[in-house]
Order: C-alpha cells, then sequence, then structure tokens
C-alpha cells in the first residue's frame, strides 16, 4: 500500500495586469513558498489578501501547490 507524506506547499497568486495588444488578459503570477504545510485555506487565503493588498494589480486567482512524497 503506498503513503503520501506531504512535504511542502506554496502559494500562488495570480494578478490583473490589463489587457496586451491583442485585447487578451495579461496575468502576472507570483509564487511564495515556505508555506506551513497544515495552514487551512481560510489561513492561506488570509496570507494571500494580506499579501495581495501590498500589490498594484487586482488578485484574479489564488492557488495552493502542495509536493508530496509517495512511498510504497
Amino acid at each position: 500500500m503506498a503513503n503520501e507524506i506531504l512535504h511542502s506547499s506554496l502559494i500562488r497568486i495570480g494578478y490583473d495586469a490589463g489587457l496586451n495588444e491583442k485585447g487578451e488578459a495579461i496575468v502576472k503570477r507570483k509564487s511564495y513558498s515556505s508555506v506551513k504545510t497544515q495552514a487551512t485555506p481560510e489561513q492561506i487565503f488570509q496570507a494571500a489578501t494580506a499579501i495581495a493588498s501590498l500589490q498594484v494589480f487586482p488578485v484574479t486567482e489564488v492557488t495552493r501547490q502542495d509536493t508530496a512524497l509517495i512511498t510504497g
């Protein structure tokens, strides 16, 4: 039976940076590592909101990326 051990997490925040010459949306993304693996979605969202308040562009998305070690 395989086991999964959560190794690390990071937050990715996408910002609306306007439109390009073709009228397509420009999304700028920033990643923030060293997120506690035990952090709840609410805690992640609060942290992302606090970080986003320091930015110029409005937030379009907040994602969490987890990395896990799978053993057999």
